[in-house]
């Protein structure tokens, strides 16, 4: 369908709407990618600038003091009752709405498995349901923004959704994104192998992730090391990489320059 090109390719008779077609996977690619970065250096900087408790900007006069918790979260759904809340949510809905406006390319005759739309579309669907549907915290969050705790029930809802979300990004990226219209060059471009790394790498930080937290926490404990914020961010990398490649970013660029690539 298309072959991976560097960003000097797209020059002027390229036609707006391929650009646009590039720049909307780019976009979901870097909002995957940066969104566990920007939550957690966010709410460390509010945190350490102790911003809430700062009359310049909360009335303090109506408002009991806030008291800061650590600003590294046992998950990246836990930052959506904190000081980064809004964009956790923020973002969370704007790739919804960018996956919901990715159509992809049709399935070709003799093709198995869905469309892109409809893996986007389902994937848009589960990221709303992240949002929809918070987490739960049995032991509490001391710094609660949002002065309620989701239920255990909405929580098994919220994780059922993510689990989905990188379901269907893994399987658009091991199988949608390695189709070229040649069902006889399928994984054989240069960039195929690279969806391949990132559509299993997803999917086994979703098993590490759901092992540890069902009975791994028990023979183990990592909890300092925010194992599932770890596995969370890491799986949103491999999403956010998988999105730039296709959005014609030239990761060989870097490598190339500092001489581990010919």
């Amino acid at each position: 369908m298309e072959t991976l090109s560097t960003p000097s390719t797209q020059g002027a008779n390229t036609p707006p709407a391929v650009i646009s077609f590039i720049n909307l996977r780019k976009t979901i690619g870097w909002l995957g990618m940066l969104l566990p970065f920007i939550l957690l250096l966010v709410n460390y900087f509010i945190n350490r600038t102790n911003l809430l408790n700062n009359p310049l900007f909360v009335n303090t006069k109506h408002s009991l003091p806030y008291t800061p918790g650590t600003a590294w979260k046992a998950s990246i759904s836990h930052y959506y009752y904190t000081t980064a809340g809004e964009i956790f949510t923020g973002v969370l809905i704007a790739v919804a709405l960018f996956l919901f406006a990715y159509k992809g390319y049709p399935k070709k005759p003799g093709e198995k498995g869905l469309s892109d739309n409809a893996l986007t579309t389902i994937a848009g669907i589960a990221a709303l349901g992240v949002v929809v549907f918070p987490t739960a915290a049995s032991n509490g969050i001391k710094d609660n923004l949002r002065t309620f705790i989701s239920s255990d029930s909405a929580g098994i809802i919220h994780f059922v959704a993510a689990t989905i979300f990188f379901v269907a990004l893994s399987v658009l990226s091991m199988v949608n994104f390695r189709r070229t219209g040649d069902p006889t060059t399928f994984g054989k471009e240069k960039e195929h192998r690279i969806y391949l790394i990132c559509g299993i790498g997803m999917l086994s930080c979703i098993i590490l992730l759901a092992l540890y937290s069902a009975w791994l926490y028990k023979i183990i404990n990592l909890q300092k090391f925010r194992p599932i914020y770890v596995l969370e961010a890491v799986a949103l990398v491999f999403f956010g990489t998988s999105w730039l490649i296709k959005g014609k970013v030239d990761v060989y660029y870097i490598p190339k320059m500092i001489g581990l690539m010919k």
